[in-house]
């Protein structure tokens, strides 16, 4: 048979040609359909990946306020003097070489040493500031979920 034969050979009324073009034609609309799907699927996990980053960069933002709101030093001042705290002693400071003996020496304290009592007013003053409006609080996210 030659080249041209293959061209003109039919099997059950269909040329080969056009059978194997059929064929062909067939796996590459699917080829292009699943490329679409995934690519699809892709999109989706990026953007849950971007808006995931925007919670986490939010809930930063967030807990930085917090720390600088908790390290103010007029707060930290009014929390020690309420624990009745008073500065080192120089007599009191020594090197880091000496820390060992020292800790070895020392006697375990008596009694615990217990706090003045907190009031509700004082907790309630020293709470957080509210969020502002443009900052939005992500909700925690469920364990076990499925994606």
């Amino acid at each position: 048979m030659t080249a041209v034969g293959v061209f003109n050979r039919r099997v059950r009324g269909f040329r080969v040609v056009e059978v194997v073009g059929l064929c062909i034609l067939l796996s590459l609309v699917t080829g292009v359909y699943l490329a679409k799907t995934f690519a699809g699927r892709e999109r989706q996990e990026i953007a849950r990946i971007e808006q995931e980053i925007e919670e986490e960069a939010a809930r930063k933002r967030l807990l930085a306020a917090e720390v600088a709101h908790l390290e103010q030093p007029r707060r930290i001042e009014q929390l020690a003097q309420m624990m009745q705290l008073k500065p080192i002693a120089p007599d009191h400071e020594i090197t880091e070489d000496a820390l060992i003996d020292v800790a070895r020496r020392r006697e375990l304290p008596k009694a615990p040493v217990s706090a003045a009592p907190v009031t509700p007013e004082t907790l309630a003053a020293d709470g957080p500031e509210a969020l502002p409006d443009d900052v939005a609080v992500p909700p925690p996210p469920v364990q076990g979920a499925l994606r």
